[in-house]
């Protein structure tokens, strides 16, 4: 890449990055670049249409928004997740579930299932409530605080069963508490008798906020040494994913993730 051509992309990205207009001073600041050299790189990202010039600062223009729905960011996420979520499932011997956040809920994208799993009611493409779930906690704990406090809301949340917390507060609580752990837990709180497990899987950058999940039958999920153990699983596999998410195209290193460690099931 020339040098020109990755100062035009350094500015992309900090207007991407920025909320609202950035005015030249600012831009100039924060970047390192002086005045002259960024304003002739801004004008020609504003003739291609991907930055605008609005009042006395600078934001992202339209034709990014026409070049990004050519590239759907799920779609590539399911792509590159799978090798990795089929060997969740293996490892655990339980249904490992991909979702993302989608307005107000989590939508689940892709579902890898082994022979022993519980099959659940809900499949990919169904949409599930954030506050009593596990990968709806998971999403929470990596939202800003304000994004997750807009989504829940001030009212009572609609109770799904007896365990179901239905007070935001405490469901920004749990939130807290799956970010200091690094996953989240939905104890039978969405679906009795089933125990999730998840752990975030974020593309702030993409506006892609999700998470890798492991379900289980309460009875199995309860004992220590198997929660520990597929929480380890989940962490390996959302490793990998990240890695997998931010390989260039070129990079097949993602296709087939290395099979070292012994499943669970097995």
């Amino acid at each position: 890449m020339s040098e020109s051509a990755g100062k035009a992309l350094d500015l992309l990205f900090y207007l991407a990055k920025t909320e609202g207009e950035v005015t030249l001073a600012r831009l100039s600041r924060d970047t390192g670049m002086n005045k002259a050299t960024a304003l002739r790189y801004l004008a020609v990202l504003e003739s291609r249409g991907v930055a605008e010039r609005r009042g006395s600062g600078w934001s992202l223009g339209l034709a990014l928004y026409e070049l990004g729905t050519r590239v759907p960011v799920r779609s590539l996420v399911v792509e590159r997740v799978r090798p990795f979520l089929e060997r969740l499932a293996r490892e655990t011997g339980e249904t490992a579930n991909l979702a993302c956040l989608a307005g107000g809920s989590a939508v689940y994208l892709d579902r890898a299932e082994a022979n022993r799993s519980l099959r659940m009611r809900s499949a990919p493409g169904d949409r599930l409530p954030l506050y009593c779930t596990g990968v709806g906690k998971a999403i929470l704990s990596i939202l800003p605080d304000a994004r997750a406090r807009a989504i829940l809301g001030s009212e009572t949340l609609p109770r799904i069963n007896e365990r179901t917390i239905i007070d935001p507060e405490e469901v920004m609580k749990e939130a807290a508490q799956s970010k200091e752990l690094g996953y989240g837990l939905d104890k039978e709180e969405f679906e009795t008798g089933l125990t999730c497990m998840a752990v975030p899987l974020g593309l702030p950058e993409s506006d892609f906020y999700g998470a890798l999940s492991v379900s289980g039958p309460t009875a199995r999920m309860r004992d220590p040494t198997v929660r520990d153990e597929m929480l380890a699983a989940l962490r390996r596999a959302s490793s990998s994913a990240h890695i997998a998410l931010r390989a260039r195209p070129d990079d097949r290193r993602f296709e087939r993730p290395v099979e070292i460690d012994r499943g669970i099931g097995e």
